[in-house]
């Protein structure tokens, strides 16, 4: 069955079936310190201090329970680091609100244990982009990142968090990709769009307008969509990227149509919707080797890891110039085993990995 179909067919589905509208925490400051609002499974909201500087996050469709410390505002991300080639490295794309599959995959490969807690050491894991809409448990997706975020960084690794078109697309107030639990939620705490549920000032809000759009690990380059031939000749660097993506954040659309820059940064050529590197619609793809040579030369890179455009596997493209992420996580129709796919560097090798823990040698070159 193609794609779009069965994506519009799952959300039909869940749309239909009377669901649990358990959702939150949604963490804001006040005067006196942080307040949680949660929606119970009834639908009823319910607010309280947050105690101890911490917040829980119920068990949900299988997944036990976990408590994240509350961290102070970040600073913007880098949208460029070192990393030691010998560094471990997951990288992962377009989870979709779909939690139970991201764990199982975290847990199959080592990444966190039975109770969630960061076990993948000194390595890093990327995810690029697209932790938001369809599925219907997205808000677990983005706590736990952020919990692993802080528990890695003690540990002497690092979570990145690349932003990708549906995080831009929610938090600038398009929702018509949002399980419809959302909704419900916005509502059921007073709010007049579920984008004030992440804005500036709360506490997941303020933490996605952190984020990267684009990131550079040593030689390989991390984002959502990808390098159009537009981006490369724009002559914007990486950090001016980043940022411009952020700003976009808080700007409405037509704000951001009358800004050029800010026209490419979240249009179609931009590094959150470009799909250049895929055949679409029966026509093949319409990037080239010289392009990609070209954005790869401009911004001191060797290899692109993008998300955004489903594949059946991870796929390396251009003679491994490029590598596809996106295996959209969802359940055998037969077994209901996990499906997700990544990508891990380990031992000075990559592999592609599963849900299940397989890892098959990956060839990128």
């Amino acid at each position: 069955m193609h794609t779009a179909i069965r994506i519009g067919l799952m959300l039909a589905l869940l749309a239909a079936a009377p669901a649990d509208l358990a959702d939150g925490p949604y963490v804001t400051r006040t005067p006196t310190g942080w307040t949680a609002a949660t929606v119970d499974g009834n639908g009823h909201p319910h607010r309280a201090a947050v105690r101890g500087n911490r917040v829980t996050i119920a068990p949900v469709d299988g997944v036990l329970g976990f408590t994240v410390p509350l961290r102070p505002a970040p600073s913007p991300a880098a949208a460029s680091e070192p990393l030691d080639p010998a560094t471990p490295l997951l990288v992962l794309a377009d989870t979709h609100g779909e939690y139970s599959i991201l764990v199982a995959l975290l847990r199959a490969q080592g990444i966190v244990d039975a109770k969630l807690s960061w076990t993948f050491g000194r390595g890093h894991l990327v995810i690029a982009g697209d932790m938001l809409d369809r599925g219907p448990h997205h808000t677990q997706i983005l706590w736990l990142l952020y919990k692993l975020e802080g528990e890695a960084a003690k540990a002497g690794g690092r979570v990145h968090v690349v932003l990708g078109n549906h995080e831009s697309m929610v938090v600038r107030g398009d929702l018509r990709y949002l399980n419809p639990r959302y909704p419900k939620a916005a509502a059921s705490l007073g709010a007049k769009s579920y984008a004030e549920l992440l804005a500036a000032d709360t506490l997941l809000g303020g933490w996605l307008r952190s984020r990267p759009s684009i990131l550079r690990l040593d030689d390989m380059l991390f984002l959502h969509g990808g390098i159009s031939p537009a981006l490369t000749a724009s002559g914007l660097s990486l950090d001016t990227i980043a940022a411009g993506n952020r700003r976009a954040l808080n700007l409405t659309k037509a704000v951001t149509d009358a800004d050029p820059t800010l026209a490419l940064l979240v249009g179609r050529e931009g590094p959150l919707w470009y799909r250049g590197y895929f055949p679409l619609d029966d026509k093949p793809a319409t990037a080239t080797d010289a392009e990609i040579e070209a954005s790869l030369e401009r911004f001191g890179a060797k290899r692109i890891f993008v998300g955004h455009t489903i594949v059946d596997r991870v796929t390396p493209l251009f003679g491994g110039k490029v590598v596809a992420v996106q295996v959209y996580p969802e359940r055998d129709k037969a077994s209901g085993a996990p499906i997700l796919e990544g990508a891990l560097r380990l031992g000075g090798r990559w592999w592609r990995v599963t849900a299940q823990g397989q890892r098959v040698p990956l060839d990128l070159d």
